[in-house]
């Protein structure tokens, strides 16, 4: 399994590269947004030299708020120009996934008509995917993390990959689902992204441990699903010490936890 980090968008991509490289995380979850990381200005050969002299690999984030189910065609036809773009670069950085955010909710739309939207752009992208040589792959969301919402879009495009977002699936929800998504589309995953929150609607991207998410049980159904990719620790704030305090976490857990096995224990101090 690797083990990476994500960039803030805010600040130069060289510094965060260098960062995460001394804090001995082996590839940068790279995301193409404005400010400093802008797909239309970002500086693509010091990004490749730069993780070229870190030695570290590099896996597509994309924005999640581009509207590419918008009833709109102006809006819908940019957002998809601007992930056509996004792939292209990371094409030439050398990435071989990139993420992709369905839009979950449309004013005065039912859900089939979104996820038919959602189809429709996701197959656009896994098309350019083909000839890039890029896998896309579709996260779920907070209240878009049911079989029944991702199925038909997994069924109709079967290029795309799983991102399963374990933070994402604890969301607007009685329980967390990832276990139920593993289930149905393990053999679909394509990376992992790891952060805790306390479940109702507020996203938190906490440090492991600190919220409601039962890390052993995830590990197990991980591991049941035969997974050992790569997974990011998408945990966001100012101190480097809890992004790397969440990793240490997660590496203990893997190490010490067998595929069906009951947990017993607690998570490490």
């Amino acid at each position: 399994m690797l083990f990476g980090g994500m960039n803030n968008p805010m600040i130069d991509v060289v510094e965060e590269i260098a960062t995460m490289a001394e804090l001995g995380f082996e590839f940068l979850d790279l995301t193409l947004e404005p400010d400093q990381t802008y797909s239309a200005t970002l500086d693509v050969n010091a990004v490749a030299k730069a993780l070229t002299d870190a030695e570290m690999g590099v896996v597509g984030h994309t924005a999640w708020y581009l509207p590419i189910a918008s009833p709109f065609p102006e809006m819908r036809e940019a957002a998809i120009r601007e992930l056509e773009r996004c792939m292209r670069v990371f094409s030439d950085l050398g990435a071989d996934k990139m993420n992709v955010h369905p839009q979950t909710k449309v004013p005065l739309h039912e859900e089939d008509w979104v996820i038919a939207q959602n189809i429709d752009a996701l197959a656009r992208l896994a098309d350019l995917g083909k000839q890039l040589k890029v896998t896309v792959m579709m996260e779920n969301m907070p209240n878009f993390s049911r079989v029944a919402q991702l199925k038909p879009i997994f069924e109709a495009v079967p290029e795309i990959e799983l991102l399963l977002d374990i933070g994402h699936a604890n969301l607007d929800t009685s329980r967390n689902h990832a276990e139920e998504l593993l289930a149905h589309f393990g053999e679909r995953l394509g990376h992992v992204h790891v952060h805790d929150n306390r479940g109702g609607k507020d996203d938190m991207h906490l440090p492991l441990g600190v919220g409601n998410i039962k890390w052993l049980k995830i590990v197990r159904a991980l591991k049941n699903a035969n997974y050992d990719g790569t997974v990011t620790i998408e945990v966001f704030g100012d101190d480097d010490d809890y992004l790397v305090m969440s990793r240490d976490k997660l590496k203990y857990l893997w190490e010490r936890t067998e595929p069906g096995e009951k947990s017993s224990g607690s998570m490490p101090h």
